[in-house]
């Protein structure tokens, strides 16, 4: 009897694992890969004191052909998305103190509700406390027959 169709499939994947698995011990074809690559001993060096044109000539010498400014590019993307990944957006579970107690069925928050129209409100006081008074939308009483 041949095989469940479910059990090769599990077979497949794990076979597709081994290849996966392999792809971080082999060099990297990109520029910009070779600089993640090499980002632990870039880090290290840098956290010597190495200045970064320094760290791109040992890196020149290892094997990274880029130009300086791009090598510049890229140390500063690393670092954007190394701050990226430490800065962490607050919990769903996290709310202010106000809005858990309004929730909670505690007393309510002094705060009133917000006003989608307070912007308008406030353009039309303005309006109105000028000597010029424009109304696009004039009141029907005050219309003459």
């Amino acid at each position: 009897m041949r095989d469940d169709p479910a059990e090769l499939g599990r077979k497949r994947r794990k076979t597709d694992l081994s290849h996966l698995r392999s792809l971080p011990a082999d060099e990297p074809v990109t520029s910009i890969g070779w600089v993640q690559w090499m980002w632990p001993e870039i880090q290290a060096a840098l956290a010597t004191g190495k200045k970064l044109k320094e760290v791109w000539e040992a890196a020149q010498r290892d094997g990274l052909h880029i130009s300086y400014p791009h090598f510049r590019v890229y140390i500063s993307r690393l670092r954007r998305r190394e701050r990226a990944w430490t800065v962490q957006p607050p919990q769903p579970d996290q709310r202010p103190q106000s809005a858990q107690a309004s929730n909670d069925g505690g007393p309510p928050s002094s705060k009133p509700p917000a006003d989608p129209l307070y912007n308008v409100r406030v353009m039309l006081e303005k309006k109105r406390q000028s000597h010029f008074e424009y109304n696009p939308f004039p009141d029907p009483k005050d219309d003459i027959i």
